[in-house]
């Protein structure tokens, strides 16, 4: 990588944050591209605002509720599991759920329900019927016991985006394993990275410190207080903060190197297992753009912008959060904000996010 080209992709990120901090889009955010240059991996940094109004500016180390971003974690360590044999993708739902014995959704299969295509529905609030305490076992088991119902026969086999499978795949995946979901993603994935500390679960990691770095995500009318570095997720709170679908936090570098390793895998670097593993997940499926873990980019108002490459896969998190990488040009590009502090119905990020990554595109394209 040139001089030029790191000045420019700065540049060029300092100007999209700023330009989003002023017109509303979030109070602060954080931003980092890794580009594959001369045989290494260089990561450019970019933050603009403050953590939230009358908070400190945003720092490189400012640590945000990465909501759904917590998928590909989730999704990659079920395939490093089935690596190692201990959790099949094929396998039938019901071997590791028996509760789910007799239900419709015993009879589907884990590459069906990380791939988004196994019938569940999309989002129920769970939270606001809990009859038992949050984040205490028994409130783990009704909510496995309810999800098991919300199940719609005509969507089996059609992409529908949704919270309930990886859910139920996390409380598989953990039994599969005889370890909670935490040490699982921690060990299999965050640990071999060396980003135990930049990108975690949240209601699971030592100590309090990290908080005095983390982004609020806003006030929570069920938990009636400003959330900072409790996860933003009602279901996932009611859970305990750990779950398939959302509760990990980190730092735009923490998960640019995650998109680096991925991006690395898919060209062979990391061998050809871990090839063949990422090659799986990211691999276009039918009748939609969503992938194992993954998503991919559609032919119309992709949130990855209209310059990324056809192959590229990534994700987004409702907090304001998102993770692209493009493994033609070997680029990552990691957004990182709160733009729920503003509101939950703060839309703005969606006009904002194809923009800034098409800025980030152009500027690494122009060397």
């Amino acid at each position: 990588m040139t001089a030029e080209t790191s000045t420019r992709i700065e540049r060029t990120l300092q100007q999209q944050l700023e330009a989003g901090r002023g017109a509303g889009v979030f109070p602060g955010a954080s931003a980092c591209v890794a580009l594959w240059q001369g045989g290494a991996w260089a990561y450019i940094d970019g933050v603009a605002g403050t953590r939230a109004e009358d908070l400190d500016p945003v720092q490189d180390d400012t640590i945000y509720d990465l909501a759904s971003l917590t998928k590909p974690w989730v999704a990659m360590t079920a395939l490093r599991l089935y690596e190692a044999g201990v959790f099949e993708l094929g396998a039938r739902v019901d071997e590791l759920i028996p509760e789910a014995t007799g239900l419709p959704v015993g009879a589907r299969n884990w590459e069906e329900v990380l791939s988004h295509r196994a019938g569940l529905q999309a989002w129920v609030p769970f939270y606001e019927t809990l009859a038992v305490e949050a984040g205490t076992d028994a409130a783990r088991a009704w909510i496995l016991a309810e999800l098991l119902l919300h199940w719609d026969a005509s969507k089996l086999g059609v992409p529908v985006y949704s919270d309930l499978g990886y859910i139920l795949a996390g409380v598989a995946m953990s039994r599969a394993a005889g370890q909670p979901l935490k040490e699982i993603v921690a060990e299999h994935v965050s640990s071999q990275l060396g980003v135990d500390d930049t990108v975690f679960f949240g209601a699971s990691h030592p100590g309090p410190g990290w908080k005095a770095r983390c982004a609020p995500t806003g006030w929570s009318p069920w938990r009636q207080r400003i959330l900072v570095g409790e996860v933003h997720d009602d279901n996932c709170a009611a859970l305990g903060g750990v779950a398939g679908h959302a509760g990990m936090f980190g730092t735009a570098q923490g998960m640019a190197r995650f998109g680096a390793a991925c991006v690395g895998a898919w060209h062979g670097r990391r061998g050809a297992s871990e090839e063949e593993l990422i090659r799986h997940a990211t691999a276009v499926r039918p009748g939609g753009t969503h992938r194992l873990g993954w998503d991919g980019t559609s032919t119309e108002g992709s949130a990855a912008g209209s310059l990324i490459d056809a192959d590229a896969f990534g994700h987004l998190g409702f907090t304001g959060t998102s993770l692209w990488c493009d493994p033609r040009r070997q680029l990552v590009v990691v957004l990182l904000s709160n733009r729920v502090a503003v509101s939950d119905d703060n839309a703005a990020i969606r006009a904002f996010r194809p923009a800034f990554h098409d800025a980030v595109i152009g500027a690494y394209d122009a060397s």
